[in-house]
C-alpha cells in the first residue's frame, strides 16, 4: 500500500483514559482470575494457572503492568499486530496490548480499524492509517469495495478499498451524479445521520432495499418488537449499516420503573444483537428519548439516572435533533418528507429520528434521500467517538 495524506486525529486525555478504562473492564470481565503473568524459575514471563506455566494456552493474560500476548503459555515479545484470543481482537506491539493505539492495523484475516487498542466492530466509513485512507465495513477493510464513503471531512471516491485521490469527474448512484475533485465529493458540507427506532418490522427490508440504491448507510435502533423479523438486524448489519440499541420491550411500564429494570431489559436486546451480530453495540437510545416525561408515571428521576449510568457503562446514547414526527402527529409520506427536508437545512450536522415501522415514513425515504443528495447533504452512521446530539432531561 502506498503512502498518501494524513489528517492527524487525537482525543482528548480524559476521553482517552475513559475509553482505555472501558476496554480494559471489558476484557478483565472475561478473565480467569486464575490466570496471570508472572516470571518461571528462570525468569521468563509466561502464564501461570494454579502455580505452573500453561503451556497449553494461546491467548491474552494479565499482569501489574499490562495486557500480554501469550504463545504456548509465554509472552510472546516479538508480536506485534492485530490478536485474537477467545476473549476479543486486540492491538499488540511487542507483546503487550497497546490500549493508546488508533489506526489500520492488520492479522491473517485481513486489515481492521484499531481504537483503543482493540478492533472497533462498529467502524463503517472512511479511515486512515499510514498507508492510506480506507473503506471499513463493519471493523474491517473492505478491498471489494468501489463506490462512496463519508468520514467526518466529506464523502469519497473508493476504489477497491481505498480513497483514489486521483479520480476526478463524476460518478453516478442511484441516478445521482457526483462531481468528483482529487477524490473527494464536491457537496455543502453538512451531515445528516438517519436514524431508525422500534424495528426491524415489516417495512425494514423495503428500507434497506432504498438504501442500498443509493449508497446510503444509516444506522438501526433495534427492538424486539416484532420478533419474526430478527433476521433483519443481521440483514441491515451485513449491508454496513450501524446496529444500536432501543431495549427489548419498548414497554415504559416495563423499562421505566427502575434504573435496574431498564438495564435487564437492554441486556435482552444486546443478547439479540450479539447472536444477530457477533457483537454487542455500545451505542443505544432511551425510548422516548433523554428528555421523555412519561417516565414520571413509574419513577421519578430514572432518566436522570440512566444518562448518567450509560456513561458509566460506557455506552452512547442518541437523542436528535430533527424529527420526522413520524410517531406524532404526522402519517403521510409528504409529511414525513417536509418535515426532514425542512429540519436539516438548519444544521450542520443532523441527527434524524425516524421509524422504520412506518409504512409512510419508509415510503418516503427514496425521495427524501434523493433531495439530500441533490442538496450536497453527506450520510453517515452514528459511531462511538463520534456526533451526537442530547436532549436535556427531564426526569
Amino acid at each position: 500500500m502506498r503512502v498518501v495524506r494524513s489528517i492527524a486525529k487525537r482525543l482528548t486525555a480524559a476521553a482517552l483514559l475513559v475509553c482505555v478504562l472501558a476496554a480494559m473492564y471489558s476484557l478483565s470481565a472475561y478473565a480467569s482470575s486464575e490466570r496471570v503473568v508472572k516470571q518461571d524459575s528462570k525468569g521468563r514471563w509466561a502464564c501461570m494457572k494454579d502455580g505452573k506455566v500453561e503451556k497449553s494456552y494461546t491467548g491474552i493474560a494479565h499482569n501489574k503492568y499490562g495486557w500480554w500476548r501469550i504463545k504456548n503459555g509465554y509472552v510472546d515479545f516479538d508480536a506485534t499486530g492485530v490478536c485474537q484470543n477467545e476473549y476479543g481482537w486486540f492491538y499488540v506491539r511487542d507483546g503487550k496490548v497497546d490500549w493508546e493505539h488508533e489506526g489500520i492495523e492488520h492479522n491473517k484475516y485481513g486489515w481492521w480499524r484499531i481504537r483503543d487498542g482493540r478492533v472497533d466492530w462498529s467502524a463503517n466509513g472512511v479511515f486512515r492509517n499510514k498507508h492510506g485512507w480506507w473503506y471499513v465495513k463493519q471493523g474491517g477493510v473492505d478491498f471489494d469495495y468501489t463506490g462512496l464513503a463519508a468520514n467526518g471531512l466529506g464523502n469519497w471516491y473508493i476504489k477497491n478499498g481505498a480513497v483514489d485521490f486521483k479520480k476526478n469527474g463524476t460518478y453516478e448512484k442511484g441516478g445521482i451524479e457526483y462531481k468528483i475533485v482529487d477524490g473527494k465529493v464536491q457537496n455543502n458540507g453538512k451531515v445528516i445521520y438517519l436514524t431508525f427506532d422500534d424495528g426491524p418490522a415489516a417495512y425494514t427490508d423495503q428500507l434497506l432495499g432504498i438504501l442500498d440504491k443509493y449508497g446510503v448507510k444509516a444506522t438501526f435502533f433495534v427492538t424486539s418488537a416484532y420478533p419474526s423479523y430478527q433476521n433483519l438486524i443481521k440483514k441491515e448489519y451485513n449491508a454496513g449499516h450501524a446496529i444500536a440499541a432501543h431495549t427489548y420491550s419498548h414497554n415504559y411500564a416495563t423499562i421505566y420503573k427502575s434504573a435496574g429494570a431498564f438495564w435487564s431489559d437492554h441486556e435482552r436486546i444486546q443478547e439479540i444483537i450479539e447472536k444477530q451480530t457477533g457483537h454487542r453495540s455500545t451505542m443505544l437510545r432511551f425510548p422516548g428519548g433523554t428528555s421523555n416525561t412519561v417516565s414520571r408515571r413509574y419513577c421519578r428521576g430514572v432518566m436522570s439516572d440512566l444518562s448518567r449510568q450509560a456513561g458509566e457503562r460506557y455506552l452512547t446514547f442518541y437523542d436528535w435533533n430533527v424529527d420526522a414526527d413520524d410517531a406524532g402527529k404526522t402519517r403521510t409520506s409528504d409529511g414525513v418528507f417536509n418535515n426532514i427536508t425542512s429540519g436539516v437545512k438548519y444544521h450542520d450536522q443532523s441527527l434524524v429520528l425516524c421509524h422504520d415501522v412506518k409504512p409512510y415514513t419508509v415510503n418516503a425515504m427514496d425521495r427524501i434521500i434523493k433531495w439530500c443528495l441533490q442538496n450536497g447533504y453527506t450520510f453517515r452512521t452514528c459511531q462511538p467517538g463520534g456526533y451526537t446530539y442530547h436532549l436535556r432531561v427531564a426526569n
